[in-house]
């Protein structure tokens, strides 16, 4: 009953969304055309996105291909050449020793409903996070936060 009760509020959550007028991104990846999986949907009833659909994440963690779809999430941090003026401090020889869990996808804008390619960058899960400290994108009161100013 209780994953009944989950489905209902995700559903009650995603209709009143398109209700006023706001959309779901398309997932990232070149030739697929489905929304963008959701986690969870906050108090004030804003989504939290993934970049990916759930059937291209499943199968890129699986390290399967889906037919006519091409997969953006890079298994390695693009900031191995210190894009963010720093370098990663993982060793680049063994990037791909580590689950793609490690490796985060970084809407450069802050905005999660823009997946434009230009717009995502994979880090490394210490990238990121350092990224976000030295850039306020942790900020609740910057104007791309998900939390609305009252």
């Amino acid at each position: 009953m209780e994953n009944n009760t989950k489905m209902s509020l995700n559903k009650t959550n995603l209709n009143k969304w398109v209700e006023q007028g706001k959309t779901i991104p398309i997932c990232i990846n070149e030739g697929c055309e489905n929304n963008v999986a959701i986690r969870h949907w906050s108090a004030q009833g804003d989504p939290s996105l993934k970049t990916e659909c759930s059937r291209c994440a499943d199968a890129r963690k699986r390290n399967k291909n889906i037919d006519g779809i091409t997969f953006h999430k890079k298994k390695y941090c693009e900031n191995k050449d210190g894009i963010l003026g720093f370098i990663c401090p993982m060793d680049k020889e063994r990037y791909s020793e580590f689950p793609s869990d490690i490796y985060h996808m970084d809407h450069l804008d802050g905005n999660h409903h823009n997946n434009s390619l230009d717009n995502l960058k994979t880090f490394c899960a210490i990238c990121h996070t350092r990224k976000g400290k030295e850039s306020d994108d942790f900020n609740a009161f910057k104007s791309s936060s998900r939390i609305h100013k009252v």
